[in-house]
């Protein structure tokens, strides 16, 4: 038999939710086929079954977060073997599942809302005592912390060994925005703690009171109720703090990208029969950002504190739109790469992050960020920055335009090139030199060169 436990996608990772199982009690898996999805801080990724046989048992339901290295099922190895599903434990509680091996038990009897709400409340009140593992805290821990300016001391750690995770710091966040002074708005403080449920769990040792089901309320004609996905309350969360905890200004350029505009056109054919993929605008505008990022090291530049950390190097954060919501995986290195470099380092994790292929290593450690609503037809846009990074640049639709060239009016292929920028850490000046830098690389650089054409 085959015990399937939490992995550790990366290094920072140290629990994870089941976000769906993809094979029932007594149904056949080969291996390396998808068994379930899992989601991280920033990813949701397929976990695939380390054998073939049958599921003989499912450990952890869907909905429950657990620590790495956590029992979640087992599988029965023995050729020709068939078992009846297992007799259902916790599977449909959405419980929160402490590490260890599982132990048989009877379904638990029905707990009225209101006894739930009340344990839960009494829970939250007394602080659980500090575990071994109250010190070992993620980077996504220390950020949100430095972030909202909490003491660690004051936060109660529900992981396991008593570590505090993301949702024990949101929590705190959210209920000091609702007493102490200088907290958040009740708004974000709603927005914030909406899916700490694990927390609460966690404390109250069964479901939370805000996991028990609810009744919608009655759409009107016309109109459709649906769920708050996992995705958009994290990408809700990260929107709403960086727009809390910088100061954020904005500019743009316009850039002519005929140059580029007839060099890939000349040679998108013969690119994708090498390379198997489009070539789009992306690396080239990638291209110039990284060497305009080495130019200006304040762009590339995190605030820590009372520090300024600046970067020799570029890892180069590309949103990526998909199905669930938005994700920004990490070209590390970029600045170390050339055109075709970039396509294919591009290409790569765009494709793996619309498959759920990617792990949480590669959407941490960008240094900026460019965002590509271009292709949707946006002709200029504000993004919010990707905190703790300094700036993102948004790279709209490349259109043609009348411009005058030479004292005469003439249509070449243009687009707005804009950036929101931390005003804590530089000032316009240095945003508009930082762009003229990109808006010239574009303009004369010889890319042709880079594509071997």
């Amino acid at each position: 038999m085959t015990t399937v436990t939490m992995p550790q996608l990366g290094e920072t990772v140290v629990e994870g939710t089941i976000l769906k199982w993809l094979k029932k009690e007594g149904e056949r898996i080969e291996r390396d086929e998808p068994l379930f999805e899992i989601s991280t801080d920033k990813v949701d990724t397929e976990v695939p079954s380390p054998a073939a046989g049958i599921v003989t048992k499912i450990l952890v339901a869907e909905g429950a977060t657990v620590a790495v290295k956590t029992p979640l099922a087992e599988i029965e190895e023995a050729v020709g073997l068939v078992t009846a599903p297992s007799t259902p434990s916790d599977a449909g509680t959405g419980r929160t599942v402490a590490a260890g091996p599982s132990t048989p038990s009877a379904p638990p009897a029905h707990v009225p809302a209101a006894s739930d709400a009340t344990s839960a409340a009494a829970s939250a009140a007394t602080l659980p005592d500090r575990g071994p593992g109250s010190q070992m805290l993620s980077p996504l821990v220390r950020k949100l912390a430095a972030e909202h300016g909490v003491d660690l001391a004051q936060v109660p750690g529900t992981g396991t060994g008593g570590r505090i995770t993301k949702n024990d710091v949101l929590a705190f966040v959210a209920s000091r925005g609702t007493g102490a002074a200088g907290g958040l708005p009740d708004a974000a403080a709603t927005v914030i703690s909406a899916p700490s449920t694990a927390a609460a769990e966690a404390a109250s040792g069964g479901p939370a009171a805000t996991t028990a089901p609810t009744v919608a309320p009655a759409a009107a004609g016309g109109e459709e109720v649906v769920a708050v996905s996992h995705i958009r309350k994290a990408i809700a969360q990260h929107m709403k703090a960086s727009l809390e905890v910088s100061a954020r200004a904005w500019n743009a350029v316009e850039v002519n990208m005929e140059s580029v505009a007839r060099l890939r056109e000349r040679t998108k054919d013969a690119f994708r029969e090498r390379e198997g993929f489009g070539l789009t605008y992306m690396p080239f505008v990638s291209r110039a950002v990284a060497d305009a990022l080495l130019a200006f090291p304040m762009v590339n530049s995190e605030l820590r504190g009372e520090e300024i950390v600046l970067r020799r190097y570029v890892n180069l954060g590309i949103a990526v739109s998909y199905d669930e919501g938005l994700i920004v995986p990490v070209v590390k290195g970029a600045d170390t790469m050339n055109l075709v470099g970039l396509a294919r380092a591009i290409n790569d994790v765009a494709v793996r992050a619309r498959s759920k292929k990617l792990t949480p290593d590669e959407v941490h450690g960008g240094t900026f960020t460019i965002t590509n609503p271009g292709p949707f037809g946006s002709l200029i846009s504000v993004p919010i920055i990707n905190q703790p990074q300094t700036a993102i640049l948004g790279f709209d639709t490349v259109e043609k335009r009348p411009v005058v060239i030479d004292d005469a009016i003439a249509i070449r292929h243009m687009v707005y090139l804009s950036m929101s920028w931390d005003h804590r850490v530089i000032d316009g000046a240095l945003a508009s030199q930082f762009l003229a830098r990109v808006k010239q690389n574009l303009e004369t650089w010889d890319f042709a060169e880079e594509l071997g054409s």
